[in-house]
């Protein structure tokens, strides 16, 4: 059988390539709050140029805009405001949404569950592991998204397949529910812009896989927890409703 390292270009590898050197910058940022050198770095480039993969759309636009805007002011109060913005988002449940897949995919909103297990069983198939579940689970958003860079990074036909399945059936299931949500809530510009320009990546990595390896995107049924108020779980749509 011939597979994708045989038959992918030159080309087609260097553009895997910057796709995972793109996800790794991203995973990054929601890591943990960007320093002040971190943030003087990001500041001296137009977000549009930290990026390799040249992504169109609405909302990538929108979120390049956002994250320009959130880095013109580089004041002791503006830096203030971000780290709290990034506490609120991703470390407290300030904002009612959660960074993690096992969240958004059963219906008591119960962080390690049964996707986190299942996550955990794709990264053991490649050897690898998350440094500490317990602080930081493997359905993490830094996780999956490291995890599908490191996939692209291997150019070889299982594993390029494999980063497509992987995104199919976890984290493009929920990852438009948390952006969406962090991009309705972030009370900075820069945390809003952060999570359009995110999903706009992602959906651009996963057609840019469908390319290369001819495999379509498969579609899994989502188990829809109930909510009071279904808005909250809504992907945003830029427009829809008031946000940055």
């Amino acid at each position: 059988m011939s597979g994708l390292s045989q038959t992918m270009s030159a080309e087609q590898k260097q553009v895997l390539s910057a796709a995972a050197d793109d996800l790794l910058l991203l995973a990054r940022l929601h890591d943990r709050e960007p320093d002040m050198e971190m943030l003087q770095s990001l500041s001296s480039t137009p977000a549009r140029d930290w990026f390799a993969l040249q992504v169109k759309g609405e909302g990538m636009e929108q979120g390049l805009g956002l994250l320009d805007d959130g880095l013109s002011d580089l004041s002791p109060l503006r830096v203030d405001e971000l780290w709290v913005d990034y506490a609120d988002l991703y470390l407290t449940f300030g904002k009612r949404i959660a960074p993690n897949e096992s969240y958004w995919l059963t219906e008591d909103h119960i962080e390690r569950q049964d996707p986190m297990f299942d996550v955990r069983g794709w990264y053991a198939h490649y050897a690898l592991a998350a440094k500490d579940w317990r602080m930081r689970p493997d359905d993490h958003l830094v996780h999956e998204i490291e995890f599908i860079a490191t996939l692209l990074r291997k150019e070889n036909e299982v594993a390029i397949r494999d980063a497509g399945r992987f995104m199919d059936g976890h984290l493009l299931l929920w990852s438009a529910d948390f952006l969406g949500g962090a991009a309705q809530r972030a009370q900075t510009p820069f945390y809003a812009g952060l999570a359009l320009v995110t999903e706009a990546c992602l959906l651009a990595v996963r057609s840019l896989v469908e390319g290369i390896t001819g495999e379509p995107r498969r579609q899994h049924i989502k188990v829809q927890p109930p909510s009071a108020d279904a808005s909250k779980t809504a992907p945003f749509l830029p427009g829809a409703e008031p946000s940055w």
